[in-house]
């Protein structure tokens, strides 16, 4: 026989699971919205470049191809500079242990799957270029989410991540 406690138990734990669906469809759609923006205006789109969040573009072998402006001032990294000769610069050559889900979800985009990582520890710092005077960012940005960026055949061209705090 079940008790009041019981069913208000009950009632919490439906109510924090939809709570949580919910979430998740905020995602989904948050991450379709950018993969038209980008698929309609291209990855250097005005939306991207001012978008209050730090965002980075990034390519197969895991070379920056494009990063926002919170991004840029967050780590001294500016998209004039990925393309100069000689300074690409590629995050999974910058992976430490503490960065090992980063890889994995950078990864996990080029199958076509978006991941969302919490809890991480400074994430922003393996984005920090050796030319820049920045020191270790805060640790304020927390959250990341990796998404592919698909072309027009479905296939993806570029992996995008956001992070948030």
């Amino acid at each position: 026989m079940r008790t009041i406690t019981d069913n208000k138990s009950i009632e919490e734990l439906i109510k924090l699971l939809k709570t949580i669906q919910e979430k998740e469809k905020a995602q989904r759609d948050m991450v379709r919205m950018f993969q038209q923006l980008i698929k309609n205006e291209g990855l250097s789109t005005p939306v991207i470049i001012n978008f209050p969040h730090p965002m980075a573009i990034y390519l197969h072998d895991g070379a920056l191809a494009v990063v926002n402006q919170v991004f840029s001032m967050e780590t001294g990294l500016f998209t004039e500079d990925l393309s100069k000769s000689g300074s690409r610069h590629n995050i999974l050559n910058r992976i430490t242990d503490a960065s090992l889900p980063i890889l994995d979800a950078v990864e996990q985009v080029f199958t076509g799957k978006t991941t969302l990582l919490s809890d991480l520890s400074e994430p922003l710092d393996i984005f920090i270029s050796e030319s820049s005077r920045k020191q270790k960012t805060s640790a304020k940005y927390r959250n990341g989410i990796f998404f592919p960026i698909v072309k027009e055949a479905g296939q993806t061209s570029h992996g995008a991540a956001i992070f948030m705090k």
